[in-house]
């Protein structure tokens, strides 16, 4: 059995506790000469081989018919699956299976205390007149946002963390909020003033040549993205935000991770045609877009690049090791993000805040660590993101290469715009449950401090649109390898020790595969080199 580990448990998990009846599933399919598809095919796929599993169009809109008729309803269809909806008993049915609900350690923060699961030596049948036109069926579980991470093994010493209620957010929860931030009495990074984001990755020089990301389509997939804060006013920046299935609103984000992690792109490619796509269902969580759902949705935008700060914490049994194998509930999201990058789309993701973040660690990604630099500019590997040598792709270390983070045990390290009241402004106001002190900002004054590698992939994906603006023609492999070969060497300090079995945490060194991976971006370095 494996969970899937959120950073805190909210008081919008311990409300929704309990998994909902209506099951999120991916349909996968075989390849247009009949033989097994993506999700079945034993290697991890490879852009090579990813282009061989087109299923036969006609074939996906049988089964699209098959499954409504039986009472599924199709949310969305990408390039290798099919998202579909439907309650546990008509999965059951349908399938000849028998699923049952798996209760979690509630000393643990998980973001579900349960969910459904197959049940041990359950049988599982596809019905022969879909049998032909599918390869299999897949429940998708509930994913994490890479927003925040307690401090190390908190959990194994007891205790739970508990967020106050989450009020009603509305459009308009923004006024009386200002446009610029409260100051607070330490270290701590700005998006525009110094010491600021964009000025330690080296951006505003490029932005002086001329370059800020302009006409490229930058898809952020999160929580959602409450552009009436009046941070965003006049500064110009093309934003539009869809709704992925099931959430709702497009003008709202209560929990305000992706609110407050878009400015990172934003701040360093303004020219950018920027899309959000929101998963979060404002009313009833359990009832928002899975992370398949949503990266479907993005892909409808005919993006450059994809942006996202969440993922799934591969832990095994005993939540120390790493899994060694893909869970099959993770096979049609992997399809999709290999078919995205071989078509030429450049996907960055998170590497986790102590998780063993998927699909963070697929390998044609770019996976964005953390560095920590301090006031007087030394750099050092964020003990609060996650470094570490996937089991499940051979060869692979993680990160890539890094954004800014802060360090254990709260990363508050960013000063970033959120709706005034959300979960993050009330949750980084507030001491958390080991009594580590707040951000210093009011809980409902819409700015909190707060980063993780949630901030580190928007920031990267911003210096990757700056490169595409230069040179259109780069594949991702290219941006990747500029973004590599150009990055400043970090080689002191260490990953988090919960993403390492030792506890220690991955070093830094020379090398770059340890816990900076190749180092910090440079944005201007990397420009030279297109």
């Amino acid at each position: 059995m494996y969970a899937y580990k959120r950073a805190t448990q909210s008081a919008r998990d311990q409300e929704f506790a309990l998994p909902s009846d209506e099951l999120r599933i991916a349909v996968t399919f075989k390849r247009q000469n009949g033989t097994i598809g993506p999700t079945k095919f034993l290697p991890p796929l490879s852009l090579a081989s990813v282009r061989e599993f087109d299923p036969d169009p006609m074939h996906v809109d049988q089964a699209i018919h098959y499954l409504s008729q039986l009472g599924f309803c199709p949310t969305r269809r990408g390039k290798l699956s099919v998202s579909i909806r439907g309650t546990r008993m008509l999965f059951e049915q349908t399938f000849n299976t028998q699923l049952q609900e798996i209760n979690l350690d509630p000393k643990q923060d998980y973001a579900f205390q349960s969910f459904y699961y197959p049940a041990d030596n359950a049988s599982f049948a596809i019905p022969p007149a879909l049998a032909d036109l599918i390869d299999d069926a897949y429940i998708q579980w509930p994913h994490i946002y890479m927003a925040r991470k307690k401090a190390v093994r908190a959990a194994k010493r007891g205790g739970t963390a508990h967020a106050a209620p989450r009020p009603r957010m509305h459009a308009g929860a923004a006024a009386g909020v200002s446009a610029t931030p409260p100051p607070v009495n330490y270290f701590h990074l700005d998006l525009r003033s110094p010491p600021s984001v964009p000025a330690l990755l080296n951006v505003p020089q490029v932005h002086s040549a001329g370059t800020t990301g302009k006409g490229v389509r930058v898809v952020m997939v999160d929580t959602g993205f409450a552009f009436s804060h009046p941070y965003f006013a006049g500064k110009g920046y093309n934003t539009s935000v869809d709704l992925a299935p099931h959430a709702i609103n497009d003008a709202t984000d209560p929990q305000a991770h992706g609110s407050g992690e878009c400015c990172n792109l934003l701040a360093i490619a303004p020219g950018v045609t920027f899309i959000g796509i929101k998963l979060d269902n404002d009313d009833d969580p359990r009832s928002g877009a899975s992370m398949l759902e949503g990266f479907q949705q993005a892909l409808q935008q005919n993006p450059q690049i994809i942006s996202m700060s969440l993922g799934y914490d591969l832990r095994a049994g005993d939540q120390v090791s790493q899994q060694t194998v893909l869970p099959n509930s993770m096979a049609a999201l992997e399809a999709e993000i290999q078919a995205a990058v071989a078509k030429g789309i450049v996907v960055v993701i998170s590497a986790g805040n102590g998780h063993y973040s998927f699909p963070g660690m697929m390998p044609d990604v770019i996976s964005a660590g953390g560095v920590f630099v301090d006031q007087n500019g030394a750099m050092q590997a964020s003990d609060y993101a996650s470094a570490f040598h996937s089991k499940i792709y051979a060869g692979r270390s993680v990160p890539d290469l890094c954004g800014l983070v802060g360090m254990l045990p709260r990363a508050n390290y960013i000063m970033l715009p959120v709706p005034a009241g959300s979960e993050l402004d009330r949750e980084m106001a507030a001491p958390d449950p080991q009594g580590q002190p707040g951000d210093d900002t009011a809980p409902d004054d819409g700015w909190a401090l707060f980063s993780g590698t949630s901030a580190a992939a928007p920031q990267l994906a911003g210096v990757c649109a700056l490169l595409l603006e230069k040179n259109p023609g780069l594949t991702p492999s290219d941006v990747k390898a500029i973004l590599r070969r150009s990055a400043r060497s970090v080689t002191k300090g260490a990953a988090n020790p919960a993403s390492s079995e030792d506890g220690q945490g991955e070093p830094a060194d020379s090398s770059d595969t340890g816990a900076a991976g190749a180092g910090l971006v440079d944005a201007l370095a990397a420009w030279k080199q297109v």
